[in-house]
């Protein structure tokens, strides 16, 4: 019985509602078209979570790089002491291995600016690790998978150009292809991915995404489970590792499953069996003891992307909400508004608040994926089952912990600044989180990769010099 049970999760998870129609955008904008999402974004729109609907997009254009991040990573610091981590003798060697954060996702993409201003890049150049390689885009493809600006409206709602110039090429066909990338890679984290969807390679059910970037890392790729990770493990005998595993998948349920319970595969996978981390992926990584860090899960009402259409500021602007929630077209479920309650953005969404008015009634019926109601809410908080679950397996397998969950907690307060004095912002317009609302900026990268070092040096012993975040910001040009 238990098993037919995680079938039907696991199923569950990968089933994907039927979209709303498209409502009709108030001003005119640009749609883009079939040819053009080809050229430029195509697959990768779904990086972006609000990609998906080209009535958000108004317009391409064109942007150069503009960080000075080569810059400051050609600095010289002083020698780092690794504590315990390495034996007499070892140099160190240090992989990663995760999703979209670790990958470089920013602003709804990936670029080689982003890349290169990714917290395990800043994290290996304040460690004086010369041998640790991000799989970087050519300079002349900077702009990688292109990525979203925002633009300013009248509304404060937000709206996005999508930047589509020195992009890279991706091969048409029935399973699109990037070009192979033929240097060392250090980093072999995915967008939208984990180590987990690594391993499982074409296997990999609605991962198409990931299958795209897999392209990447063809060199890797191999028919059978695990057989990708003693490939790596044979070129490159790290023992170091960065693991940032569970965060994208947390994400993939929020956005998509229809009623999140704890059943749901998406949310406490392995836990929900077993009561412990089990996951083959973590487990093959680790398999010779290395150390390493790996994340908690922040909560997803933390992220500025929850804030574009804020429930909090929807009851500051009405005292009557009616929002209805359906399946198949039938409405079976009130919300109740006095109670705690999210709604995900999409562009029915968008378009709803920028009709209302305030004082009169909120009414929308929206797919039950759309809506987390206060049950809901409850089932989907990462402190529920899974961070206390990530501590218990850090502390089995001697790992430091990196605790995202009360970092972005402190962000989202409001007030969260620097060892060195440098006020944070986790609005969407603030200098924490890109454009995507998921992911960080530059400024937020160091200061993902400060956290890194604190929790390592704390736990190893170690004596990993932090990164200056007001010189960080000066010198690399990026908004504080």
């Amino acid at each position: 019985m238990k098993k037919l049970l995680f079938l039907i999760a696991l199923v569950a998870c990968n089933q994907h509602s039927p979209r709303w129609p498209d409502p009709k955008p108030k001003v005119p904008v640009y749609i883009p078209t079939a040819e053009d999402s080809a050229k430029t974004r195509g697959p990768f729109m779904r990086i972006h979570p609000m990609g998906r609907f080209p009535e958000m997009i108004y317009d391409n254009i064109e942007r150069n790089p503009t960080l000075k991040i080569e810059e400051w990573l050609s600095s010289e610091l002083p020698l780092a002491d690794f504590g315990r981590i390495l034996k007499p003798g070892q140099e160190m060697e240090m992989v990663a291995f995760g999703g979209g954060l670790t990958a470089g996702v920013m602003n709804g993409g990936i670029t080689r600016e982003s890349q290169q201003t990714n917290y395990t890049n800043l994290l290996a150049h304040q460690m004086g690790i010369k041998n640790f390689a991000m799989p970087l885009f050519e300079k002349e493809h900077y702009n990688g998978t292109g990525y979203y600006v925002y633009r300013n409206t009248d509304s404060g709602y937000p709206q996005w150009d999508r930047v589509v110039n020195n992009t890279i090429s991706v091969s048409a066909g029935g399973l699109p292809t990037m070009p192979e990338y033929k240097g060392k890679i250090s980093n072999f984290a995915l967008p939208d991915g984990s180590a987990e969807r690594f391993m499982m390679g074409n296997d990999c059910v609605n991962c198409d995404l990931n299958k795209l970037f897999l392209s990447r890392f063809n060199h890797y790729r191999r028919p059978y489970l695990s057989e990708a990770f003693n490939e790596i493990k044979s070129e490159i005998p790290y023992n170091f590792v960065i693991i940032e595993e569970f965060f994208d998948r947390w994400m993939y349920g929020i956005q998509t499953v229809s009623r999140v319970g704890l059943w749901e595969y998406c949310f406490n996978g392995s836990i929900m069996n077993t009561g412990r981390i089990t996951d083959s992926a973590i487990n093959n990584v680790l398999n010779k003891g290395q150390k390493g860090v790996i994340f908690t899960i922040p909560r997803f009402q933390d992220l500025a992307y929850m804030k574009w259409y804020s429930t909090e500021d929807l009851k500051k602007r009405t005292s009557n909400i009616y929002i209805t929630f359906n399946k198949n077209n039938v409405g079976d479920g009130l919300v109740d508004s006095a109670k705690p309650f999210s709604l995900i953005p999409t562009a029915k969404l968008h378009t709803l608040f920028e009709n209302f008015k305030d004082d009169e009634t909120f009414r929308a019926n929206l797919e039950d994926k759309e809506v987390l109601d206060f049950d809901e809410l409850y089932m989907a908080d990462p402190e529920l089952y899974y961070n206390q679950k990530i501590r218990e397996y850090a502390a089995k397998r001697d790992l430091a912990l990196v605790d995202l969950f009360d970092l972005y907690q402190r962000i989202h307060k409001g007030g969260f600044k620097t060892d060195d004095g440098v006020l944070i912002d986790g609005s969407p317009s603030g200098n924490f989180f890109s454009s995507d609302g998921i992911y960080p900026s530059p400024l937020g990268q160091a200061i993902i990769a400060n956290e890194v070092i604190k929790a390592v040096n704390q736990h190893y012993g170690a004596k990993i010099p932090l990164i200056n975040m007001s010189n960080f910001a000066m010198s690399v040009d990026v908004k504080r």
